[in-house]
């Protein structure tokens, strides 16, 4: 989420697999978290909003930080379907 909304990442809680899992998921559904809409975030999972990038941040961790994970560990298994 923190990359997603360009915030600081403290490298060293995050394994090298699980952020190449994050990136390529990011990289392969860009709307999926944040929406911008005239200039405003928005939540991509629920619409919510606007909000500012912390607000968001906490909006998506307290309220979709299961969706998001379960679609990240997912996300490799459907690609591998196609």
């Amino acid at each position: 989420m923190r990359v997603a909304l360009r915030l600081s990442v403290d490298d060293s809680t995050v394994s090298v697999r699980d952020a190449a899992r994050v990136l390529r998921f990011l990289r392969e559904n860009p709307d999926y978290l944040v929406k911008v809409k005239k200039g405003m975030l928005y939540c991509g999972v629920c619409g919510r909003g606007p909000f500012t990038k912390r607000g968001l941040y906490l909006h998506l961790t307290r309220v979709h930080a299961e969706e998001i994970a379960r679609a990240v560990r997912q996300a490799p298994e459907s690609l591998r379907k196609l």
